[in-house]
C-alpha cells in the first residue's frame, strides 16, 4: 500500500470531468482512466490538502447524519484506493515505467 499524506491532496496534473455527479479522471502520466461514483466523487473533490481525513469525516458525517467512525473508515479505504491508483500527491507513478511499459516484474 502507498503512503498517504496526513492531509491528502489530489494531483494537480489530472484531468477530471464531472457529469451527473460522477467523475472521470484521466492520468496522462500513465494513460489510465478512472471512474468514480457520486460518493467517491464528493470525497475526491474534498481532497485539496487543507484538512485531515478525520476533519473531513466529521463534516461529511454531519452532512449525511452518519457516524464519524463509519465515514472515516470508508474514507480511509477510498483514499488508500486513490493512492494505489497514483491519484494523490506523493503517489505518482514512475514516469519511466509508464513510458516504456516495463513494470520491473
Amino acid at each position: 500500500m502507498e503512503r498517504v499524506e496526513e492531509r491528502p491532496r489530489v494531483r494537480d496534473d489530472l484531468t477530471v470531468i464531472e457529469l451527473d455527479g460522477e467523475a472521470v479522471i484521466h492520468d496522462e502520466l500513465n494513460g489510465d482512466l478512472h471512474k468514480l461514483n457520486p460518493t467517491a466523487t464528493l470525497v475526491f473533490s474534498l481532497l485539496d490538502g487543507s484538512a485531515t481525513l478525520e476533519e473531513l469525516a466529521v463534516d461529511v458525517a454531519a452532512a449525511y447524519a452518519m457516524k464519524v467512525e463509519e465515514v472515516l473508515g470508508q474514507m480511509r479505504q477510498l483514499v488508500e484506493e486513490l493512492a494505489a491508483s497514483h491519484l494523490l500527491v506523493g503517489t505518482e507513478p514512475d514516469p519511466f515505467v509508464a513510458m516504456d511499459g516495463d513494470d520491473g516484474a
